[in-house]
């Protein structure tokens, strides 16, 4: 495949059309289009269609397009850690859904830059979807993510601890500390996550696996902490880990609501390519030194 042509169709594909393309690949616009058709016609299969003053990529574009894009952050990712070789130095691109990010990986971050102080860290906050996608696409060396389910084939997922959930309440509610079954919680105000949230997918699969009625949708929030701030101030129920709410119930500003045999918790894992073939130090270290953290 002729992947100078192949660099013309992913820019024209991320920026909407031929002449912003060209625009900033100093191309003439014909020069863009004879590259766009030649690659068509390589690969046997139509990849633009137009769509008013723009363009729409089509299955096989769309397709294309996103295989073409981790080729080249790939080819980035190569050229930056050569650099970093040949100069001697090291960064590290870490993705993280909320919890780890929040509870876990802090401390262990800061200790290993204390013990190497040359390492630059780069850490980024998203869902479990948007870590996915950033390992998926080689913008960071590895993620972290708590869930249920195993995600992307593409990628490998490393169990290293399990995480429990409570459902909390504010200590005024009638359900605070007490022992009931899930089927009582289906009338009660609950605060649902975000769709994509991990914490999401786990409540609704608790409540499917007893064949039991989702609680009532009171708020819908963006965000652990927020969804947990609501409840401190004496709205509703919601479900959280443990990481994040046992320093509010010692504190007398939530309470837990205890479910009867059940055991609900989410594990973390180490999201990684299962093309890269050595692993890291940074993940050595996490392991030996996470009971510091638990």
């Amino acid at each position: 495949m002729n992947l100078h042509a192949l660099r013309i169709f992913t820019n024209v594909a991320k920026l909407g059309g031929i002449t912003a393309a060209a625009n900033k690949m100093l191309l003439s616009q014909p020069a863009v289009t004879i590259q766009i058709r030649k690659l068509e016609s390589e690969i046997g299969a139509k990849l633009i269609e137009g769509k008013g003053r723009g363009i729409q990529l089509t299955p096989e574009g769309k397709f294309l397009y996103e295989q073409g894009m981790r080729l080249f952050y790939l080819e980035a990712q190569i050229d930056e850690r050569l650099g970093k070789f040949l100069a001697k130095e090291e960064k590290i691109h870490i993705a993280s859904s909320y919890i780890p990010i929040n509870y876990i990986l802090p401390s262990i971050i800061a200790a290993y830059k204390l013990a190497n102080p040359h390492i630059e860290f780069f850490v980024s906050l998203g869902n479990v979807k948007s870590v996915e996608e950033q390992v998926l696409n080689y913008e960071v060396d590895f993620g972290f993510v708590v869930q249920n389910k195993m995600g992307h084939p593409d990628l490998q997922f490393e169990k290293i601890v399990d995480i429990p959930f409570w459902f909390v309440v504010h200590p005024s509610h009638s359900l605070a500390n007490q022992t009931v079954s899930i089927y009582e919680l289906s009338n009660e105000d609950f605060i649902y996550r975000e769709r994509g949230s991990s914490t999401l997918d786990l409540l609704e699969s608790v409540f499917y696996t007893y064949n039991c009625p989702l609680p009532k949708l009171g708020l819908q929030m963006q965000g652990l902490h927020e969804s947990i701030k609501v409840v401190e101030a004496g709205y509703g129920m919601t479900l959280a880990p443990s990481y994040s709410v046992t320093e509010s119930i010692s504190n007398g500003k939530l309470a837990r609501v205890y479910i009867e045999r059940a055991n609900i918790q989410q594990s973390l894992f180490i999201c990684t390519r299962k093309s890269d073939i050595e692993g890291h130090p940074f993940i050595q270290y996490l392991k030996e030194n996470l009971n510091a953290v638990n």
